[in-house]
């Protein structure tokens, strides 16, 4: 198999000797052959490491998703190579028999890099067993010590040991003698997998039923693509709008409004009153008739004395009716009529003949 070098990407460095126990991460069942471990535990952390030359210096390990996208972006890149050698874990950092092959990298929000390993026959006892061989897993990764990133993976990702290097006891010579075979890839060719691998995301199996259902592309849809799909599926058709418009039985708000369209109509009220009188008929749909009729004969009469004044403007000469002559008198000399009057001559009139149809209706005979 051809594949990138560290020459490749410089300043790689390789990381053994973080180790995890060896627990899934969903649960504590670790008899299957497939487990999930701990490759890159979160946290920005400095790890003891040896130069070239020997000199102790300070590695710097901060994982993130991109790491995780990195090494499965690697990983699959060596699968798409079924015939050569694949990836793999061994035991104590010897490099000789395989205890594991990496199916899959995840990033776990909680635990950081976890990779899917499935253990060999050999290795499930070895892991398993009461007491267990081995209880800790030690990663073998490339890291960019600037970032502190994977970059990928190597061919030997770890082994499974007993007594991992923590703090300063962490040493890279561990795995000095592996083979720095290093598999790099373009994390961009790759999403980022699950962080919860043993669930099925209600929301994504949802999506996915709805994009075969309305024939669309699941990696491609927009939001709005599916929204659109799903409002124009569900949108009532001709005939059921026919349907439902013959069993339609109008609300006392529509009643309302059709009687305020009247009432303009009729010019009992103002053309810039009918949005207002709308409004409170949808927060009152029960007192808004008695006060409507209240206004009516006002306006009804008012208009009345307005036909009749512009009659008289126009040379009009026929004797006045008692009402007539009462509603002048009641203008002229009522405390509270004449004041109107005095602004507004039409108004005044209006007022007086209810009075006048309230208080003396015989007049009005």
């Amino acid at each position: 198999m051809s594949e990138s070098t560290t020459q490749l990407i410089p300043n790689v460095i390789a990381l053994t000797g973080l180790s995890t126990a060896i627990q899934n991460p969903k649960s504590a069942i670790q008899n299957g052959p497939d487990l999930w471990i701990v490759y890159l535990p979160k946290g920005d952390r400095a790890v003891d490491q040896n130069a070239e030359d020997g000199t102790p210096t300070k590695l710097r390990v901060n994982p993130s998703a991109l790491s995780a996208k990195r090494m499965e972006a690697a990983r699959r890149l060596a699968a798409a190579k079924p015939n050569t050698n694949q990836p793999y874990t061994d035991y104590n950092h010897d490099d000789k028999e395989a205890s594991g092959r990496p199916l899959k990298f995840a990033w776990h929000d909680d635990l950081g890099v976890i990779g899917l390993t499935r253990r060999t026959l050999q290795a499930i006892e070895r892991t398993t067993g009461d007491p267990p061989e081995f209880q800790a897993f030690s990663p073998h990764v490339p890291i960019d010590p600037e970032s502190g990133e994977a970059v990928g993976i190597y061919m030997n990702c770890g082994g499974f040991v007993n007594r991992p290097l923590f703090g300063d006891a962490t040493s890279l010579s561990a795995a000095a003698h592996l083979p720095q075979e290093l598999v790099a890839a373009n994390s961009n060719e790759v999403e980022l997998v699950s962080a919860a691998p043993d669930e099925v995301h209600p929301f994504s199996e949802l999506i996915a039923k709805l994009c075969a259902h309305y024939q669309l592309d699941a990696s491609k849809v927009t939001e709005p693509e599916l929204i659109a799909a799903f409002e124009k599926s569900t949108a009532p058709q001709p005939a059921e709008l026919t349907a439902k418009a013959a069993l339609h039985e109008p609300s006392d708000e529509e009643i309302g409004m059709e009687l305020v369209g009247f009432a303009v109509g009729c010019g009992i009220l103002a053309p810039a009153e009918q949005a207002e009188w709308e409004r409170r008929l949808a927060k009152d749909r029960a007192g808004w008739t008695k006060e409507l009729l209240a206004k009516a004969p006002s306006v009804l009469l008012g208009r009345v004395i307005q036909d009749q004044s512009a009659g008289e403007g126009a040379g009009g000469a026929k004797p006045k009716a008692k009402w007539e002559q009462r509603v002048e008198e009641l203008c002229a000399k009522d405390p509270l009529i004449a004041a109107i009057a005095a602004k507004d001559p039409a108004r005044a009139k209006s007022i007086a003949l209810e009075r006048i149809a309230r208080e003396e209706p015989q007049l009005l005979k």
